[in-house]
């Protein structure tokens, strides 16, 4: 029979920080059975003097006894005293080599580090794509929280509106039809988690392994992760959509036309006329990213290519992270009358829901006029910021390099000539701690040389203290 002060032997060596004394208990006798310390048809001590030794009340270590015998431990009947049961043998084996669990081929290309290139996992002021959380108001989304969290959402935090909340898709859509122009019904418009999300999913509606996607070049280092993330070949959308594109199966052609990625240049109307016309040819989906379309610097009045679309051929998405804050993680997909039946069962099968009370929180700081209102504040400072970066560049480095004032987002382009390695750039910039992206890590197949630099976050002292090691890198090439 094991004895009392056995027990309170394993219980000191199986404790763990913070546990009460029946946890401790019952983790020792559950480990000392598994690791044959406690022989099968062992004796235990009787709850009476177990409680004794452990200074613990008797109906506590009745409570072990029950769990541990409710779990196969231990048996008990009335009148004697508790033995361990007969267990599988846990004997001690040599180690043997583990075998990978094998992935699925589609597993293989989804387990691939897409973004390796350019993601560095460190975030500065310069990093790319990225608002100032600081410029947020706080203390109004706060009571945008509070109101909602007391409040009887009648229904809603159920899962019957697994599209998004009435509230915040009529709000998103008001957005849309004020600041881009676009009248969409209710039922167009989906709440995602992200941006990339909605894209995932429409790649998994319209596109098969192999398929071809087209896009920018240079383009959204993201979406070209997703894509080949996807199995899809990833091609540059050319200048002139021919009979040698539409020899491809293209099933989906993504654009950036807003404020493209990295260029921040704003797409003509007669090229967005163009991929309409060959999209609808090809009977092919444009993916519309409405990337950095809240802060246009010129060229506002352009509209978007999906309120030039008549033959239900462009999807819109966009996020309301990126214009507050990326933690917020919200993002809304607009799609053709023709697909929503379709995405509402897609949405809801791979389990794109996004949780009630943010959105209902995001639907009055929206109706209530604070999204406008940040809007334009922060649009104010960011277009004060992008002025003093590319002042600060243009200074530092003259006519070595061009500084391009973009169209809008929250970028500024810098490009170099084809005979400096942009990449190395980077590198010693990285060192310095200094987080922009290499031009040429965005490239299909252009050969484009250049930095991507954000600037929402950075002061004039900043600008200057980057341009300044810029010079000097580039002095040294």
């Amino acid at each position: 029979m094991t004895e009392p002060l056995e027990i309170a032997a394993l219980v000191q060596k199986f404790a763990s920080d913070g546990a009460s004394k029946s946890a401790a208990l019952k983790r020792a006798i559950r480990a000392g059975v598994t690791e044959r310390i406690l022989k099968p048809n062992e004796e235990l001590p009787s709850t009476r003097r177990i409680a004794t030794a452990l200074s613990m009340s008797r109906n506590s270590v009745i409570e072990v006894y029950e769990g541990l015998q409710a779990e196969g431990v231990i048996k008990t009947r009335r009148g004697a005293r508790p033995r361990i049961c007969e267990l599988p043998d846990f004997e001690p084996r040599k180690p043997r080599r583990q075998l990978p669990i094998v992935l699925s081929e589609r597993g293989r290309v989804l387990s691939d580090d897409h973004q390796a290139e350019f993601v560095t996992g460190r975030v500065d002021a310069f990093a790319p794509g990225l608002p100032d959380p600081d410029l947020f108001p706080r203390n109004d989304w706060a009571i945008c929280l509070r109101r909602v969290a007391r409040r009887n959402l009648r229904g809603l935090d159920f899962y019957h509106e697994y599209q998004g909340l009435p509230a915040l898709r009529k709000a998103v859509a008001l957005h849309l039809k004020r600041a881009r122009g676009v009248s969409v019904s209710l039922d167009q418009v989906f709440i995602v988690p992200n941006t990339q999300s909605g894209m995932a999913l429409l790649c998994e509606l319209v596109t098969d392994p192999g398929d071809t996607v087209l896009m920018e070049d240079p383009g959204y280092a993201g979406a070209k992760a997703l894509f080949a993330a996807k199995g899809l070949n990833v091609s540059p959308l050319p200048d002139h959509l021919g009979k040698e594109t539409a020899a491809q199966r293209t099933r989906l052609i993504y654009i950036t036309p807003s404020t493209q990625f990295p260029s921040g240049n704003r797409m003509q109307l007669r090229r967005r006329i163009d991929i309409l016309a060959f999209a609808e040819a090809q009977n092919a989906l444009v993916l519309e990213d409405d990337y950095d379309g809240d802060f246009v610097w010129r060229g506002a009045d352009v509209p978007p290519v999906f309120s030039l679309d008549s033959a239900s051929s462009v999807a819109l998405i966009g996020t309301l992270s990126k214009s507050i804050m990326p933690g917020m993680r919200v993002g809304w997909l607009v799609v053709p009358p023709v697909l929503v039946d379709d995405v509402r069962r897609a949405h809801r099968t791979l389990g794109l829901s996004v949780n009630t009370n943010i959105q209902a929180a995001l639907a009055e700081f929206i109706s209530a006029g604070h999204f406008a209102r940040h809007l334009r504040s922060a649009a104010r400072t960011y277009h004060e910021r992008m002025i003093c970066l590319t002042n600060a560049l243009r200074c530092h480095l003259g006519n070595h390099v061009d500084v391009s004032m973009p169209d809008g987002g929250l970028q500024v382009l810098l490009r170099f000539a084809d005979s400096v390695n942009d990449k190395h750039v980077a590198k010693a910039l990285w060192q310095r701690g200094y987080e922009v992206l290499p031009l040429s890590q965005l490239c299909l197949d252009r050969k484009d040389k250049g930095l991507v630099i954000g600037f929402a976050r950075a002061d004039k002292k900043k600008t200057e203290k980057l341009g300044a090691a810029i010079a000097s890198i580039m002095a040294r090439i």
